[in-house]
């Protein structure tokens, strides 16, 4: 991992990320750039400025800035240069031993360039200082734009996610490479399982700058078919480079059930009620909270209020019957969640069965916030607010 101290460079000079290996211009389809600020992604005028004055002349349409559904960018650009870039043959990185356009293979010497380190480094030059730009291939195009169309449609995806029929479907795996996109997960666990999944139906993550993360949650058809995956996706090796195969590294894949996506009339602001607490779920149909709360005191749960929420079966037509435990302070909500853990070893439940998870309401940004976000403010960051991941 190199240093990230105002790391301004292509992929073929360092590289931020271990998968990002270094392409020449025979390969070369266009350049991603990250970290761009608000003002350079409002509109396309400023790219085009910044690469005209580089020596690339461009149209409109060869650049793509990655908004969300609101139409707020985002700061990440994909820069088409295929039509302007002229292969370099000649292997020549050195701009004075080109002969400017003068050959006689290339007739369209007004409209195609070579770019060279040169024309790299004034780039990087007109760019902020925070930028980070990368040497982009075919099918690192095409990811970019999957990763476009994805980010649009988030909202929808998390949706489905929350669907109480895929509550105990849902495998989270983790370990992706940004180089993968749904089809070739899909492809992944066909070849590794033998469960077919739509590609519509593998929903990845996203961080808070566009980028897509390497998590990933599966919507299986059926438990057997999620069960079946983690069983088989188990410290699974793949390429770190998708379209390289095993001749750049490679990473491993974990499957987990450590998530839960629910979406109730019932619990409507009840994360935001406490940070607090504890969802439990596979209790008997005809519990009330009374009960439920003697016997939480018996388990010396002790916790402040128990909320019952019925969640219907996806093969049966009864419910299943999950409970908010909330206590008064963080350290009695690890107290609990570390005794919870004792009794589902204690009990003997599986580990791929859920027992307890901790609540948190989906990170989303909505219209209002008229694209100020809290997340982005960092002096909202505070030690006190310590991250709970289960």
């Amino acid at each position: 991992m190199y240093n990230r101290i105002f790391s301004r460079y292509f992929s073929n000079a360092k590289r931020l990320y271990p998968q990002e290996i270094p392409l020449q211009s025979l390969t070369q389809r266009g350049f991603l750039i990250e970290n761009l600020p608000k003002e350079w992604v409002q509109t396309t005028e400023k790219i085009l400025d910044t690469f005209s004055k580089c020596g690339i002349k461009l149209h409109g349409d060869e650049i793509h800035i990655m908004r969300n559904r609101f139409g707020i960018p985002y700061g990440r650009v994909m820069v088409l240069t295929e039509r302007v870039a002229r292969p370099n043959f000649d292997f020549e990185m050195d701009g004075n031993k080109l002969d400017n356009g003068t050959s006689a293979n290339n007739p369209e010497n007004d409209e195609t360039i070579t770019i060279t380190n040169e024309i790299q480094q004034a780039i990087i030059d007109a760019l902020p200082q925070e930028a980070r730009t990368y040497v982009c291939d075919e099918h690192d195009v095409k990811c970019f734009v999957e990763q476009c169309e994805r980010f649009l449609m988030q909202s929808c995806d998390l949706r489905k996610l929350a669907d109480w029929k895929h509550f105990h479907s849902t495998v989270t795996i983790t370990g992706m490479n940004k180089t993968y996109g749904r089809v070739e997960l899909s492809q992944i666990i066909k070849n590794e399982s033998g469960v077919d999944v739509e590609p519509h139906n593998i929903i990845y993550r996203f961080k808070s700058n566009g980028e897509q993360d390497s998590t990933a949650w599966v919507i299986c058809k059926c438990e057997r078919d999620a069960n079946r995956i983690l069983s088989k996706i188990q410290e699974l090796e793949i390429p770190k480079r998708f379209q390289y195969g095993s001749l750049m590294g490679a990473s491993f894949l974990y499957s987990f059930r450590n998530s839960l996506f629910l979406s109730h009339p019932d619990i409507d602001f009840q994360t935001y009620k406490s940070k607090y607490q504890i969802f439990t779920m596979g209790w008997q149909p005809d519990v009330d909270e009374k009960e439920l709360m003697d016997l939480a005191v018996n388990l010396k749960f002790y916790p402040k209020s128990v909320k019952l929420i019925k969640i219907p079966c996806a093969n049966d037509p009864g419910y299943e019957i999950g409970a908010f435990f909330e206590c008064d302070r963080m350290k009695n909500t690890k107290k609990q969640i570390i005794r919870m853990a004792m009794l589902k070893k204690k009990w003997k439940i599986p580990t791929h069965s859920v027992l307890f998870a901790y609540p948190k309401t989906a990170d989303v940004h909505w219209e209002t916030d008229a694209g100020v976000y809290k997340d982005d403010d960092k002096a909202n960051d505070s030690d006190l607010d310590e991250p709970i991941d289960y």
